[in-house]
């Protein structure tokens, strides 16, 4: 918890990128930034966050630096993106805002890289469209999450909290490993305040009230899909067991890295879930040189 008591402030003081960009989806104006040359990576961040994200947990900088065409933005709802206030603008909208990007930039395929919610997106990517995704990468996601950690009641009892400016309470407890202490009043009530300062909680509510009732993707639906797929996920994480009731079930089909001492919020932080991305990423591109002229 005491990383994403400096994470939440850190990202709404955030200084907007100079090169950020704006582009309708569908009636929405999302803004990205699309830096670098080389095969494209989609970044989508996590509930709350932002494209500077992946600027602060040094994710960006590294894949530019390594050759990779970035491509990060504001989720709708997140940012400053739009932020629509109907839960129906969030589900299936999140996936297609990402088809529109990159549609917008003329990109057939990308590799695509995710965080938490990002990952839940991601997920949705693939099993609808695996057609535009060369990879991806699951970072503190797994199928039927938030449900097998966070019951629908739970679930919509956090949305209902957001909705109110209240701490999300059920959403902590399920991102913490079993039998670990809850976030005291005092950490509540520095994350509400500055998760509020940065955005507006109504349309969190919404896109997160979205997500409860969302249809789940199962493992065989990505199985099947066929994208070369990698979860990373920190030990301590709540999410931790579905990853690897995940990885069981895609058997051959998913890369599993495990970050000891690391939590949900300090994953993503963490200099081992960038190096292990860029070398999966590497990996690829080496096993499959003629991505690099598509």
């Amino acid at each position: 918890m005491a990383l994403l008591v400096s994470l939440c402030p850190a990202l709404a003081a955030a200084q907007a990128q100079p090169n950020s960009r704006v582009f309708d989806s569908g009636g929405v104006q999302i803004r990205y930034v699309d830096q670098g040359s080389g095969d494209p990576v989609l970044l989508m961040h996590g509930f709350g966050g932002r494209l500077e994200f992946w600027e602060i947990t040094g994710i960006a900088a590294g894949l530019t630096t390594a050759g990779f065409r970035v491509i990060a933005y504001d989720a709708r709802g997140h940012g400053n993106s739009a932020k629509p206030h109907d839960p129906e603008q969030y589900g299936d909208e999140d996936v297609e805002d990402a088809l529109r990007l990159l549609d917008h930039l003329s990109i057939e395929r990308a590799n695509v890289v995710g965080y938490s919610r990002g990952s839940g997106i991601a997920s949705q990517l693939v099993a609808q469209h695996p057609n535009r995704l060369r990879s991806v990468v699951f970072g503190g996601w797994a199928v039927g999450n938030p449900v097998e950690t966070l019951s629908l009641e739970d679930c919509l009892t956090a949305a209902n909290s957001l909705a109110r400016g209240a701490f999300p309470v059920p959403l902590a407890r399920a991102l913490r490993p079993s039998g670990a202490p809850s976030p005291t009043t005092e950490e509540q009530a520095v994350v509400t305040r500055q998760l509020a300062a940065g955005n507006d909680m109504r349309a969190l509510a919404a896109a997160f009230r979205a997500g409860c009732e969302a249809p789940r993707v199962t493992a065989a639906a990505l199985r099947a899909a066929g994208v070369p797929a990698l979860a990373i996920v920190g030990a301590l994480d709540g999410m931790a067991p579905s990853v690897h009731v995940m990885a069981r079930e895609m058997a051959g089909a998913l890369e599993v890295i495990v970050i000891p001492d690391a939590d949900h919020f300090t994953t993503p932080v963490h200099p081992e879930f960038t190096a292990r991305v860029l070398t999966f990423l590497r990996d690829l591109r080496r096993e499959s040189p003629q991505l690099r002229r598509q």
